[in-house]
């Protein structure tokens, strides 16, 4: 008899919530509560706020599953190195 797992990622019970969204989030939170609370960034602190939580978004368009992942997916594939290929025809 065997003992399969549906998926070996940790996750925390919350909505899908994994260890890696919890260490993205942190200093996600800790720069909002400094800019917003000890500086007069306060728009730039509820914008960068609102960026974090559209990142951690879950999407199921991929089998990423936050936003933060496929928009690193997009990032590589448009920076990555593209070779072209010519061919005279004729």
């Amino acid at each position: 008899m065997y003992i399969t797992v549906k998926s070996i990622k940790r996750n925390l019970g919350f909505k899908g919530i994994e260890i890696s969204d919890i260490i993205i989030a942190l200093p996600l939170i800790v720069m909002f509560i400094v800019l917003f609370c000890f500086t007069p960034l306060k728009t730039l602190a509820v914008v960068g706020l609102m960026i974090g939580v559209f990142c951690l978004l879950p999407i199921n368009v991929s089998k990423k599953n936050r936003m933060y992942k496929v928009l690193g997916l997009i990032i590589i594939f448009l920076i990555r190195e593209k070779k072209y290929v010519y061919q005279k025809k004729g």
